[in-house]
């Protein structure tokens, strides 16, 4: 196997990781179950929204008092947090495809 041919498939499978990573799902653990925050490329808040809405710490003043999750917020983290890894895997990937098709081009030539 030549470099040319190893640099395209390690460049393919790269990029194929980063962006799977982007189209998975995100989601936090919540008091019922797992809250969708949608994927790293389009983010869904709504049942996080939902969530937060329907807590009794929004209250004024039971806020001080009772321990209160911003849902929301941990979502937020949660998708910039795949966002962070999941966007430079996917260039690094391009950039390693890109660049195989510049490698090894004259192989076979020989200088009279």
């Amino acid at each position: 196997m030549n470099l040319r041919r190893l640099l395209l498939i390690a460049g393919a499978v790269v990029l194929l990781v980063g962006v799977i990573g982007l189209l998975v799902p995100v989601s936090v653990p919540g008091p019922q179950g797992d809250i969708g925050c949608g994927n790293a490329i389009a983010a869904d808040l709504s049942q996080a929204r939902d969530v937060d809405s329907q807590n009794l710490a929004n209250l004024p003043v039971l806020n001080e008092i009772i321990p209160h999750k911003d849902f929301v917020a941990e979502c937020n983290s949660a998708l910039s947090s795949r966002r962070s890894w999941s966007i430079p895997v996917a260039v690094v990937g391009l950039v390693v495809l890109a660049g195989s098709f510049f490698v090894g081009g004259r192989a076979g030539r020989v200088r009279a």
